[in-house]
């Protein structure tokens, strides 16, 4: 009998790890005792990523009894320490000391060089404008940012809309093209990024090439989320028609979209002069919310109560059963006319949040302390509130609503491209301009940027080839530098450019959108570098490519034939 038990024992011994679940909770402070939210949490024995919740707490699912966790937060020094699953762990982190040195503005791109000033008919002007990125020889090298946002097309949109050309600096090429970048390309499991190329002819230099360098970031584990519907209920009535407001949403939602999965869920409501619904469309139907988004038009007034409990009625009719439901409101004030009618619909979010359907606020244009009702209402609603400031904070938090595991993927990521001089004369990198002081400024660094999940970028350069030579197989190699979240080491991901050119007609339609779209960029901003094409010539290339059977097609060529009119008559 001792000998049946001690096999009793040693089974259940060798059993329990496999199916035991344990969890690691504890919460994150500063010196000051104020609680951090999104401090990246590493844990060490399998390198999965979380994060902080907004009060600083977290909860981690795991296999182990005890493990190690180490604590990253942007401004702060790095912590790790062990953590049982009986413990609940209090984390305070240390500032690191600042810098003295003041703090120098960012740049989108940097050319190194020896010897030489690569923007030499600038060198005697000390203005503020946007200096174009100038052809460099093949062996000089470039770098630039992984990580354009779109808020520059709804800038240039704006204008045009007013009947006004587009100043130069508002027109910033590479976010223009981010706006319509749905080339995403998974990347292998074992890998963070994918990189692809094409070699194409250039439309409007036919002796020149276009090189187009596509990367996409890995998407987040979403395995163990649930699915999830997100009711949307977006202010569009006439304040809402600010560049730091509407646009900025719109530009915000892009990323979010491109990490939904096929079960999850979207539905709209907007409120405004009129109020419309758009419900229950699946995950997989990316181009139906990129159009949902795209319609949104800001103008009358603003009957937030009403529409936030018309979100309420379709966030049951669709339902999930053992699924995330959630309503996300936007917008840019209070809601309520009246003390009865916010208190009302306060008792509305508390009931529907006990129910299963939580309630998260995001304000726009404004700032945290400006507003009483939509922290209440997101506190009843077991939710968030958080102010959406620019684009890449208008990403993170919606992002966040949907999972705020997704948010960092790799940090300080900066991509650079050197090219065979054999086969390419000069280069040029389209777009990631900058301001013309700062060109004189030689202690200016890159700093890298923050790239989320399901991350996608396309990048364009424009060659003056050397030569033919087939027997070369590449024509460029693309380095991207990065570092793991909370970690210092930099790691290099690299990707040789075949050298296998096609006619500008036979690339992928995508790809030709981004072309003319770059065109645009430089039509608008009166570019010296878009080899005489007129706007005859760019109204005729975008019917070509744009087919205009969708909304989003259609829209960009009555843009285009808006911005003809517009700077034709000008000049």
């Amino acid at each position: 009998m001792k000998g049946i038990g001690s096999i009793l024992l040693l089974l259940i011994t060798a059993y329990s790890p496999l199916s035991a679940q344990y969890y690691f909770t504890g919460e994150v402070k500063d010196l000051h005792g104020d609680k951090l939210q999104r401090v990246a949490i590493i844990v060490q024995s399998t390198g999965l990523i979380y994060q902080t919740g907004r009060y600083g707490d977290f909860e981690i699912i795991s296999k182990k009894n005890d493990d190690s966790l180490t604590f990253a937060y942007n401004g702060y020094e790095q912590y790790t320490t062990a953590i049982k699953s009986t413990d609940f762990l209090k984390v305070t982190l240390k500032r690191l000391i600042p810098p003295s040195a003041p703090h120098r503005p960012r740049v989108s791109s940097l050319i190194s060089w020896r010897n030489c000033d690569p923007y030499p008919e600038h060198a005697g002007d000390k203005s503020f404008g946007v200096v174009e990125n100038p052809f460099l020889e093949s062996q000089t090298p470039m770098a630039f940012t992984g990580n354009p946002n779109g808020i520059s097309f709804c800038n240039v949109r704006r204008f045009l809309d007013m009947g006004t050309t587009v100043p130069a600096e508002a027109v910033k090429i590479e976010e223009m093209i981010g706006y319509f970048n749905f080339f995403y390309e998974e990347p292998l499991p074992a890998e963070l990024f994918h990189c692809s190329s094409e070699l194409v002819s250039c439309p409007w230099n036919k002796s020149h090439r276009l090189l187009f360098v596509n990367v996409s970031a890995k998407r987040g584990d979403m395995r163990q989320m649930p699915p999830t519907h997100l009711i949307f209920t977006i202010d569009a009535s006439g304040s809402m028609d600010m560049p730091n407001k509407l646009p900025l949403i719109k530009a915000g939602m892009r990323l979010l979209v491109r990490n939904l999965r096929d079960i999850d869920t979207v539905s709209f409501v907007q409120y405004g002069a009129n109020m419309s619904v758009l419900a229950g469309i699946p995950g997989s139907k990316k181009g139906d919310i990129i159009r949902a988004i795209e319609e949104l038009h800001a103008d009358g007034e603003s009957p937030g109560d009403a529409a936030l409990q018309l979100a309420y009625r379709i966030a049951h009719q669709q339902y999930i059963r053992n699924g995330i439901n959630r309503v996300i409101l936007i917008t840019d004030g209070d809601i309520c006319a009246d003390k009865t009618a916010a208190d009302n619909l306060q008792q509305l979010v508390e009931e529907e949040s006990e129910g299963g359907v939580g309630l998260s606020c995001i304000g726009v244009g404004m700032k945290d302390s400006d507003n009483v009702e939509l922290p209440a209402l997101a506190k009843g609603g077991k939710g968030s509130f958080e102010c959406i400031e620019d684009v890449r904070g208008g990403e993170k938090v919606l992002l966040k609503e949907f999972n705020e595991n997704l948010l960092c993927v790799a940090d300080s990521v900066s991509i650079s491209a050197g090219f065979d001089s054999t086969l390419v004369g000069s280069y040029r990198l389209i777009g990631y301009d900058n301001r013309r002081d700062l060109l004189a400024d030689t202690a200016l660094r890159l700093e890298g940027s923050t790239i989320s999940s399901a991350h996608a970028m396309t990048a364009l350069f424009e060659l003056v080839p050397r030569k033919d030579s087939i027997a070369i197989e590449n024509i460029a190699k693309i380095k991207i530098d990065y570092r793991l979240p909370g970690k210092k080491a930099v790691r290099t991901f690299t990707y040789d450019c075949p050298n296998s050119p096609v006619p500008f007609g036979r690339a992928d339609v995508q790809l030709r959108k981004a072309a003319c779209i770059a065109l645009f960029g430089m039509k608008l901003k009166y570019s010296d570098y878009s080899g005489g094409t007129s706007w005859q010539d760019l109204e005729r290339m975008t019917r070509k490519t744009f087919e205009g059977n969708n909304y989003i097609d259609k829209e960009y060529i009555n843009l285009v034939i808006k911005a003809r009119g517009i700077y034709e008559r000008k000049k």
